[in-house]
């Protein structure tokens, strides 16, 4: 998986790119937790790249989100489809994470869960 992260003028969004898998997780972990660090008060993880993702690597997300609930920070997921979508409908996350089809929906949303 390679991440990229994206200052925008009201969020930071991480670009995720390929397979995020076992191998990746602590990367991918060490990137939410600078977010966590840095308080960010609205971030997006796009996953419109992401070819499969494993359940350690949404349990980051849940890390996230727990984190968010607390802070007052605003987050959202976004673009997840096919295999991505199958695994984050197997976990449940879209009865509590907030999830748009795009990056841009989420830079145009007003507010996103907090």
């Amino acid at each position: 998986m390679k991440p990229t992260v994206r200052i925008h003028p009201n969020a930071t969004v991480i670009e995720l790119e390929g397979e995020a898998d076992l191998a990746t997780v602590p990367q991918f972990q060490q990137l939410v937790r600078e977010q966590m660090k840095a308080n960010v008060k609205r971030l997006i993880i796009d996953f419109s790249k992401v070819t499969f993702v494993n359940t350690p690597v949404w349990a980051v997300v849940v890390e996230y989100y727990q984190h968010s609930s607390g802070a007052g920070t605003e987050f959202a997921l976004t673009g997840i489809h096919g295999r991505v979508e199958a695994s984050f409908n197997i976990v449940r996350l879209g009865a509590f994470v907030v999830h748009l089809p795009t990056v841009q929906d989420a830079l145009d949303a007003a507010t996103l869960a907090r």
